[in-house]
């Protein structure tokens, strides 16, 4: 089960062959709504995939038990013992005033990256 309902349109990510750097190797990991597009010193592949399936599967499990999370349009209370990634998604969406999911895509490139340095 993925975050939203399939999206039939056409998503063609052009802009990625924007930049072009002799030093840096590019790749891309992609695991149902979620592609990242990598550009590193040396392949991190298979470390990105193994952190971008930790953080769906956990945002999966969160909303399994809280479904509210992934359907809400507005701000949502942090509850006792939430993950760090549900926590700052609650977080950034109270700043905005929109449901948690608007800032999706941002907190899994912002705990991914992380995780890779």
């Amino acid at each position: 089960m993925g975050f939203l309902p399939k999206y039939q349109g056409i998503n063609m990510r052009f802009y990625r062959n924007w930049c072009k750097d002799k030093d840096l190797i590019s790749f891309n990991v992609t695991v149902k709504e979620s592609d990242l597009y990598i550009r590193a010193e040396k392949n991190l592949e298979k470390e990105t995939l193994e952190l971008l399936l930790r953080y769906r599967s956990i945002l999966e499990e969160y909303i399994k038990q809280n479904p509210a999370f992934r359907d809400s349009l507005e701000p949502l209370s942090v509850g006792r013992h939430v993950p760090l990634i549900v926590k700052e998604m609650i977080e950034a969406s109270r700043k905005t005033g929109v449901g948690p999911m608007a800032s999706v895509a941002g907190a899994i490139a912002e705990f991914v990256g992380k995780g890779l340095l």
